[in-house]
């Protein structure tokens, strides 16, 4: 009779294997009981505070770094593209006003235009060139480049119109009057216009640079303060904790967040206040006396159209009154310029040279126009654009020499203050970098020395 044995038990799984395993996809419960555990001892609180406090330097740290970065690099495209390209866009518009106006005022004298007014027609028409040269190379905008193209095409069909109206008038052919009113027409209603749109898209890309440069780095300051209201809550909770006063290296880090705040608040402020001089002092002013030296040359070219067609022509006299109100009249463009800086030594002699001088011409005005309609054309000619003190060439010459110097004070003072502005950023980048590294070091060996006292 067989005897059968008994049947094996059946064996655990050794630990560890199979059955020990974590099904797939299972949430890794033991790891955020660990580091439950872990922050439920003060060393494992310690090294959270750490971590909280190295996100907070460090984000504080880097953002304002970039954000001096930034103001630093408007700052510098103040002075560079788009600064270019509102002074490109500024004297493109006052050099083809310059030109018109003496080409207007040459046609008056006859024959052959003196040397003088010569030199100036082709210097105005040489810095025309220039500045067209130095926006086509500084815009990028669609639009800007399209008017660009356009004042291109259109500035040697002017030159060649005033050139054919020149021709003539030496061979004194009346049709050269024709030609120099088509020229003028083709200056006032289609190049003037282009250019003072392209000097306004020009303003606008520096005002907004402006803006960008004056902003303050909210984001920053919120971390920086954010690190310092944490870092002195954990000397509170460590006092407590050790039963010590002071944690030197806790100490040190907020001392250094400190240096940290000041510095990037002064920087900033410092950099909001010299940009903010910028324009009070250079850009609003340059602005105004701009608008004023082209109503002031438009309307002498209306003036001479006037005396071109014999002062029958009301449209032209309606432009040149148009033109001296917006320029001389209560609340025009030198009351502007009065009103906003009449304190100002540097600028309220020329602005009050600049007024006598409008007044002297507008005075003079009314007679030139007598004269050409009772027929005494050659006088009112020679009251128009002669070379003697009374001639309303002389007031407009003193005219435009008061608003060129001011507008040279204006320039000046816009490049001054533009560079302490960049001056007061120099090496704020790389000093508020270092003092987050520093602050972020000497939290981490004040905590960690806390914590290595529970493992000595």
């Amino acid at each position: 009779m067989a005897v059968q044995s008994p049947p094996a038990p059946t064996q655990a799984p050794p630990a560890g294997g199979p059955a020990a395993l974590p099904a797939a996809g299972a949430p890794p419960g033991p790891r955020i009981d660990r580091v439950a555990a872990a922050l439920r001892q003060t060393p494992g609180q310690l090294r959270g505070v750490l971590a909280v406090l190295a996100a907070l330097i460090l984000g504080a740290g880097i953002t304002g770094m970039t954000s001096i970065l930034a103001k630093s690099a408007v700052i510098e495209e103040t002075t560079g593209q788009s600064g270019r390209l509102s002074v490109a866009a500024l004297q493109l518009y006052q050099a083809l006003s310059q030109a018109d106006a003496t080409a207007a005022s040459s046609y008056l004298t006859g024959g052959t235009p003196s040397e003088e007014m010569n030199e100036a027609y082709r210097t105005a028409m040489r810095d025309a060139t220039v500045a067209l040269a130095t926006a086509a190379g500084e815009v990028t905008a669609s639009a800007d480049v399209e008017l660009v193209a356009r004042l291109n095409a259109r500035l040697p069909v002017y030159t060649g119109l005033v050139e054919t109206a020149r021709t003539f008038n030496r061979l004194g052919e009346p049709v050269g009057a024709t030609y120099q009113e088509q020229a003028s027409t083709l200056m006032r209603e289609e190049m003037l216009p282009s250019a003072h749109t392209l000097q306004e898209n020009a303003l606008a890309q520096l005002t907004e640079s402006r803006d960008d440069a004056s902003a303050f780095p909210y984001a920053a300051a919120a971390l920086a303060v954010a690190a310092l209201a944490t870092l002195v809550w954990a000397q509170m909770w460590l006092s407590r904790k050790t039963n010590r006063t002071f944690n030197l290296g806790l100490v040190g880090a907020t001392v250094l967040l400190v240096v940290f705040a000041g510095w990037l608040a002064m920087a900033s402020f410092a950099s909001a206040s010299h940009t903010g001089r910028s324009h009070e002092e250079g850009s609003r002013p340059l602005e105004l006396l701009a608008q004023a030296e082209i109503a002031a040359q438009q309307a002498r070219a209306e003036e001479s159209l006037l005396l071109i067609a014999r002062g029958e022509d009301p449209k032209a006299a309606e432009r040149y009154a148009e033109h001296m109100s917006e320029l001389a009249d209560e609340g025009g463009l030198l009351d502007q310029l009065d009103a906003a800086f009449s304190g100002d030594a540097g600028l309220s002699a020329d602005i009050d040279a600049a007024r006598d001088a409008a007044t002297a011409w507008s005075n003079g005005h009314g007679e030139v126009v007598k004269l050409a309609q009772d027929g005494a054309y050659t006088e009112a000619v020679a009251l128009a654009v002669g070379e003697d003190e009374a001639s309303l060439q002389t007031s407009f010459n003193a005219l435009n020499e008061a608003l060129t110097a001011a507008t040279a004070t204006s320039a000046d003072r816009f490049a001054e203050a533009t560079v302490d502005a960049q001056r007061s950023l120099s090496g704020a980048a790389a000093g508020l970098a270092a003092l987050s590294l520093a602050a972020l070091i000497s939290a981490a060996v004040g905590i960690q020395m806390r914590v290595a006292e529970y493992y000595a």
